[in-house]
């Protein structure tokens, strides 16, 4: 037997036998795409056939259809299975994967015939592929680290590290584990478009959380370990210049993270595209919400037109301002008010920051009645800025969210939708949840604007006019609705699903090449623990900067009186300088926007790799400057 292994790996490793393997995966990969492209088709109808005039969902419906037939999944799969199989051929590894590979499906495959063991199956021939895949494509990326030169030799050593280190071991087996695992855990009685967001969220930001902190650690570890054991000076012995070394461990760190990446994205992709193709709610097959291929269900339609898409949105557009001279006359108004207030002898601080206080304050308070509707009345919104909507021909969505009574899960209010045209639409709500209108782009008018009138009731003809009821589904009167900031806008398509998935996926790796930089600057001056709590706080702090900048239009730094309160004072003006700081960072919000379904362009990609490659360049270079200094002969890295 072991000569037998040892003639397989001699013939796994000679250019005829790579040759050979390589036409034969590449013809087996054809096969397949060929087979899939001509045996499957979807049985489509005609959605506009039986369409009542003036229904707006014909166009959205038969783009949906349009796009059913779509074998995304099956060539996806097919040419990530094939760059996998090209490269572990290359490497002289074909047999041995091939065997590890039938040794990972002859123990899932009989999992998957029970029930009870079935998720089991599914979890592990998931971990199978995904461990082979970041095996390769790690054998790969050493191969490509080969080409001669200082740089390149100390990015070798960092993967040879990470292979070594017990730490990024562990934090690659948690990933393999967290992706496999993630699919059966999601709720099959819940609409499909919950499940499919749910996985975007969870498998796209929990990947990139374990691989950023696997960032930290890793990088932190790789320079300060190297210092503490005196291994560095077998490296700076030979001519290797200190920018070249900081060069190559950022290197090899970001290529071992842009393998997990890579891993991870296709991992994620290839399950949201077999979901998408499982029955949504109210299918009785996958984008047939009847036996004889009908009209699809809502639950379906939301989840390809707001889901998996790339949409910009648009808000209503305010008839006030803030610099208003209403606004001034109320600002003074109320500051009156407030200096009447005071105790006698209590002096009123009237500084420009107080009145801009009180200027924000009357603004919100304004913007909030302009969005509330009371029952049986109605208030007109305007959106602005659709001119694009409106030249692309394709159908809108009007997206809506109200509040009521608590948003008490019992209740469902009924509103009148009135369009440019003078029709009216009566739909009925339930409180606190985003509802759907796909309208025609025909509604916006030669400015790009859109009107729609909203009536808080039930508008119906009555006696050759128009009442309104403003009765619930219980029958009792409807109380005051109220539109929460962004709870009404209007979107439409601005790309594709999958451009928009690569171009998140893309800014991630740039936000983790980033976060190496940190964490090794820190462990140029710092040692291992504090370098990592230096990086990591760091890290905190950047994606948590939106939440610090809409935190901060809350927070004054004022008491009543207008005085100014010296320790709120310190708070805001170092929270202001830390959002101001990753303001770049916090606004590209990738994994966000790829679970909402809304754009993110390649401007705003190129505005995150100037701004990010300026920060991550500064960062380098004051890690040589410090790295120069350091007396390494003597260091003992405590």
């Amino acid at each position: 037997m072991r000569e037998l292994l040892r003639t397989l790996n001699r013939a796994q490793r000679t250019t005829p036998f790579k040759v050979v393997a390589s036409i034969v995966v590449t013809l087996a990969a054809i096969a397949v795409v060929v087979g899939v492209l001509l045996f499957t088709s979807h049985a489509g109808v005609d959605p506009a056939a039986d369409a009542p005039p003036g229904d707006h969902r014909v166009e959205l419906i038969g783009n949906v259809l349009s796009g059913s037939a779509s074998h995304t999944l099956v060539v996806t799969g097919v040419l990530a299975a094939l760059a996998v199989s090209l490269v572990v051929v290359w490497l002289g590894l074909a047999l041995t994967y091939l065997a590890l590979l039938t040794l990972g499906v002859a123990l899932g495959v009989p999992l998957l015939m029970f029930e009870r063991t079935e998720p089991y199956g599914s979890a592990l021939l998931a971990a199978v592929a995904l461990t082979i895949s970041f095996t390769a494509l790690l054998q790969g990326l050493r191969l490509v680290f080969s080409a001669p030169g200082p740089v390149l030799a100390i990015s070798r050593t960092v993967l040879a590290e990470a292979v070594r280190l017990k730490l990024s071991l562990v934090f690659i087996v948690m990933l393999v584990l967290a992706l496999a695992s993630i699919p059966e855990l999601l709720n099959e009685a819940q609409p499909l478009r919950y499940r499919v967001q749910s996985f975007l969220q969870y498998a796209t930001g929990g990947s990139f959380w374990i691989i950023a902190l696997l960032t930290v650690f890793f990088s932190a570890a790789t320079v300060a370990f190297e210092q503490r054991d005196k291994i560095i000076w077998q490296t700076m012995t030979k001519p290797v210049a200190p920018w070249q070394y900081i060069l190559g461990k950022w290197v090899g760190v970001v290529g071992l993270v842009g393998v997990l990446l890579a891993v991870s994205a296709a991992g994620v992709f290839l399950s949201t595209e077999y979901l998408r193709r499982q029955p949504a709610q109210g299918e009785v097959v996958p984008y047939e919400a009847t036996a004889d291929g009908g009209d699809i269900s809502e639950d379906r339609l939301i989840l390809e037109t707001q889901v998996l898409s790339a949409r910009r949105s648009v808000g209503i557009t305010m008839p006030f301002s803030i610099e208003d001279a209403a606004f001034t006359t109320a600002v003074q108004a109320r500051i009156e008010v407030e200096r009447q207030s005071l105790e006698e002898g209590e002096a009123y601080a009237d500084t420009p920051e107080n009145r801009a206080r009180v200027r924000i304050d009357l603004y919100k308070q304004a913007s909030q009645t302009y969005r509330s509707i009371e029952g049986a009345r109605g208030e007109r919104f305007v959106f602005d800025g659709l001119g694009a909507a409106r030249d692309s021909g394709l159908p809108i969505t009007l997206r809506y969210r109200a509040d009521a009574e608590g948003n008490r899960p019992d209740r469902f209010y009924r509103i009148t939708l009135i369009l440019p045209d003078g029709a009216y639409l009566v739909r009925e709500i339930s409180l606190g949840y985003t509802h759907t209108l796909p309208l025609s782009p025909s509604y916006i008018d030669n400015d790009g604007r859109l009107t729609v009138e909203v009536i808080n009731g039930e508008l119906y003809p009555d006696r050759g006019g128009l009442s309104v009821a403003y009765l619930n589904a219980d029958g009792e009167p409807q109380r005051t609705l109220t539109f929460p900031p962004g709870g009404l806008e209007v979107s439409y398509a601005a790309g594709g699903y999958h451009t928009n998935f690569f171009r998140v996926m893309l800014v991630l790796w740039l936000k983790l090449a980033f976060l190496s930089m940190v964490a090794i600057f820190a462990a140029t001056f710092l040692n291992f623990p504090v370098a990592c709590i230096l990086a990591v706080f760091i890290f905190l702090v950047a994606e948590g900067a939106g939440f610090i900048t809409s935190s901060l239009e809350m927070y004054g730094t004022t008491d009543r009186r207008g005085n100014v309160v010296p320790l709120k004072l310190v708070v805001s003006t170092i929270a202001s300088a830390v959002s101001g700081l990753f303001r770049v960072y916090a606004d590209l919000r990738p994994t966000q926007r790829l679970v909402d379904g809304r754009l993110l362009s390649w401007g705003e990609v190129a505005r995150g790799v100037i701004v990010l490659g300026i920060v991550t360049g500064a960062l380098f270079v004051s890690s040589v400057m410090i790295f120069r200094r350091r007396e390494l002969a003597i260091y003992s890295g405590h």
